[in-house]
């Protein structure tokens, strides 16, 4: 820990230092311009208005005015402003302009008096917007996706609307994009959750409760060095005062029925608002999975199994946000998920011979139940400091995640009898974290730094039993392992940014020190490690004109391995298929190069380059004697990915109708392992979405994504395709919103891949239940006044992405 804080306290030095260099350096002769900044926010709430447009006009000749706009936290500068005389006007839509303030502005900096707007209640109620928002927008260094714009998407869920999202792939334990591994994040907050557990949070979340989804796919140094992309889901926030809500109700089926229902209200005052909801879906699904691999050179194995969850998921979220002063705020969310899972399937096992006649047979029957509770808790402060733009943000979190687990499996052998086993694996994670971040206006730019530091337990406790039909049931001494794992992350970061004519730089620095303690108490085995890593990252814009800029990104990056991987037990998935940890897996470092265009905001494009150290790898290896075979991880030398993609997003009949087309391709390759491992073949990816505004409150979309074959790390994936529908009508006079949608309407959504490494020639065919039809209603109610609560970034970052089996 003595390490840790030093290192701390070391990279909070570096951070300081353009601080300590420009008050140095700053000469103490007159200049003859100066620096003007200062703040606009709400003049009833007191929270900033971003992206706000600020004229500065001279006295002398108002037609040499100058203009900008306000950043997120509603501060806005001008640079290089001669000396003298001036007014200042502030325009915001919704809001009534503010008056031409007289100002006088000196050499040096200067502070303009923070503007205050009203709320222009007459224009907002004789406004009427004709246009329609695109379903996917490309924003500076970011795609978003208006989730409340899409009708496909009501209904739906997180889960459904992360697939939608151009060059994001799923994985087994969760998501890429563009060859970079994908941390989640909900309202700017890390969900600490992977592969099977990441995807039961994400079908609990209702679509009606999302704003947007944000695909970042070059993070600064202000997010955690974990993760190569970032998906922000954005939940959606009331912005009335009073007291107002939503209500939702949905129907649908597959192959089962399912149904979702939901209630989010919001009350707010001058100084308090206190929010929370209510969501429930409960839905029955079916997955099949076909395997078919060479056993001998002279015999084959067919596996064939389908297999049926009903699951039932439930959230509730209570928050509460205070405003001290006008510059101050406080606030605590409370948010909790309660979901249960039952499973029956079954797996058939054919061994045959040269002529195809049947060697061995077996089936095996799998009954289970699973309930899984995440609770989190956060606590915020935050506080402007001056009229410069100064902040402060404080933040301390709370996660827990509990597991009950049991599956029950009866393998029969032809007419030999039954072979029983049952596991029963509990777990109990918490993560706790404590960060603070500060901004400032620095040098004609924006520094920003902060500290971080994360306390990680996970505690598996794997139980496995085995007993012959009619026996006794004994412990599995082969199988059963408890396994504690403990993480220590202490980070600091700082990030410079600042623009200088046409070009937007920014550069930064994060530290990440690590402590980790893997123990087996049964095997009565511990591992320690103690790293230190810092993580540069470089990013320029260079506007040329209006319509065309062009971009270069750089960025050192770490692949945590997810905390089941690490875990030494086995996973029982047939009689022929086990999956194990590995207690010896280190992080994955790289390096990543991104060059981007875009023209007029209507056409861009992206193209990276990743080279991977210590790349983590599937490994599938053959139990000597058996027919077993063992899916595992390793680590492997290195790798190299290159991406590119192409978007274009364009309007019809006046904007009506809306285009989104995107067209990339994929290539990875890993260097050196084992035979088939190095087989690499190229992606070529191709999105389509489409929004149609029919008037009269009616709305239609569709969208379709199909992928090529690609081979990667001893995998060669087969192609995938799907599209869905949707269509949609406000009624009750706009309160409510009526949606119809069909997801993967042709149902050929499905993941077929072979084996190449590891000696093994594998096929596989994974069907998870894609195609559903969808009937949503939303109605809003309350009072139409005011803001929203506050959203918060909070500490608990990638640790909740990395939990999982």
């Amino acid at each position: 820990m003595k390490n840790a804080f030093s290192s701390l306290l070391l990279v909070g030095t570096l951070a300081a230092a353009p601080a300590l260099v420009a008050a140095q350096t700053t000469p103490a002769t007159a200049h003859t311009t100066g620096q003007l900044t200062g703040l606009v926010a709400d003049s009833l709430s007191r929270q900033p208005l971003a992206f706000a447009t600020v004229i500065l006009r001279p006295a002398a000749d108002a037609k040499a005015a100058l203009s900008t706009m306000t950043n997120e936290q509603g501060a806005f500068r001008f640079d290089a402003v001669p000396a003298g005389s001036y007014s200042l006007l502030v325009n915001y839509v919704g809001y009534k302009t503010s008056a031409l303030a007289p100002l006088t502005v000196a050499a040096g900096p200067n502070a303009a008096p923070a503007v205050a707007l009203a709320a222009d209640r007459k224009l907002l109620k004789g406004v009427t917007v004709t246009g329609t928002k695109a379903f996917i927008e490309q924003q500076a260094g970011k795609l978003v996706l208006n989730v409340a714009a899409s009708p496909i998407a009501a209904g739906g869920t997180a889960y459904d609307v992360i697939g939608r999202a151009p060059g994001v792939v799923e994985q087994s334990n969760g998501y890429s994009l563009r060859g970079k591994s994908v941390v989640v994040l909900l309202d700017g907050k890390y969900t600490n959750l992977s592969g099977e557990e990441l995807k039961n949070m994400l079908s609990a979340l209702p679509g009606s409760t999302l704003d947007k989804v944000e695909v970042i796919s070059n993070p600064s140094a202000k997010y955690d060095a974990q993760g190569g992309a970032v998906v922000n889901i954005i939940t959606t926030k009331s912005r009335k005062l009073g007291t107002n809500g939503t209500a939702t109700l949905g129907t649908g089926a597959g192959q089962y029925g399912r149904y979702n229902a939901g209630l989010s209200l919001n009350h707010r005052t001058a100084k308090l608002n206190v929010y929370g909801g209510l969501d429930r879906l409960e839905n029955q699904t079916y997955s099949t999975t076909r395997s078919e691999r060479a056993a001998t050179a002279e015999t084959r194995l067919t596996e064939n199994g389908r297999e049926v969850r009903h699951s039932q998921n439930n959230s509730a979220r209570l928050g509460l946000d205070y405003d001290l002063s006008k510059t101050s705020s406080v606030g605590v969310l409370v948010k909790g998920m309660l979901n249960y899972r039952d499973r029956d399937g079954r797996n058939s096992a054919l061994l045959a011979g040269p002529n195809g006649a049947a060697l061995e047979s077996s089936e095996l029957r799998t009954v289970g139940e699973a309930r899984f509770l995440n609770s989190s808790v956060n606590v915020y402060y935050k506080t402007t400091l001056d009229t410069t733009g100064r902040t402060l943000r404080l933040n301390a979190d709370y996660f827990g995640y509990q597991k009950n687990w049991r599956n029950e499996y009866a393998t029969t052998f032809g007419n030999d009898g039954a072979e029983l086993r049952s596991d029963n694996s509990p777990a109990r994670n918490s993560v706790q974290s404590a960060s603070a971040d500060y901004s400032q206006p620095l040098y004609k730019g924006t520094l920003e730094a902060g500290l971080k530091t994360t306390f990680t337990t996970t505690d598996n406790d794997i139980r496995w039993e085995q007993a012959t039909a009619g026996q006794d049931w004994a412990t599995d001494l082969g199988k059963t392992n408890h396994f504690i794992y403990r993480e220590n992350i202490n980070a600091a970061y700082a990030t410079f940014q600042r623009t200088v004519q046409k070009l937007d730089l920014q550069v930064g620095l994060r530290a990440e020190q690590t402590n980790t303690t893997g123990t087996s108490l049964t095997m009565d085995q511990i591992t320690r490690r103690h790293y230190l890593n810092l993580f540069p990252t470089l990013s320029a814009q260079y506007n040329q004109s209006e319509k065309v800029q062009l971009g270069f990104a750089y960025r050192r990056k770490i692949d945590r391995f997810q905390f089941g991987i690490v875990n030494p037990f086995v996973t029982y998935i047939s009689q022929y298929r086990y999956t194990q940890g590995n207690p010896n897996i280190r992080p994955s470092f790289s390096h990543n190069f991104e060059f981007t265009h875009s023209y007029n905001n209507m056409l861009s494009t992206a193209i990276s380059y990743g080279h991977h150290t210590d790349v983590l790898i599937d490994s599938y290896q053959k139990v000597e004697g058996t027919q077993v075979v063992v899916n595992s991880f390793r680590n492997f030398r290195s790798a190299e990915s290159l991406d590119g993609s192409l978007t274009l997003m364009k309007p019809y009949l006046g904007g009506k109708w809306m285009t989104v087309t995107t067209a990339g391709f994929s290539f990875a390759k890993v260097n050196g392992g084992n035979v088939g491992l190095g087989s690499a073949r190229p992606s070529a990816m191709l999105s389509s979405n489409h929004t149609l505004t029919l008037g009269k409150g009616l709305k239609a979309e569709v969208s379709g994504m199909y992928m090529s074959p690609m081979t990667f790390g001893g995998l060669a994936f087969q192609s995938q395709f799907f599209t869905s529908f949707g269509i949609s009508k406000t009624v009750l006079k706009e309160a409510g919103t009526l949606t119809l949608n069909v997801s993967d309407v042709l149902n050929t959504q499905q993941n077929r891949y072979e084996v190449l490494a590891g000696g093994l020639n594998s096929r596989h065919n994974n069907k998870v239940e894609s195609r559903f039809v969808k009937l949503n209603f939303s109605y809003k109610f309350g009072k139409k006044t005011v803001k929203a609560s506050q959203r918060r970034d909070t500490g608990i970052e990638a640790e909740k992405s990395r939990m999982d089996n």
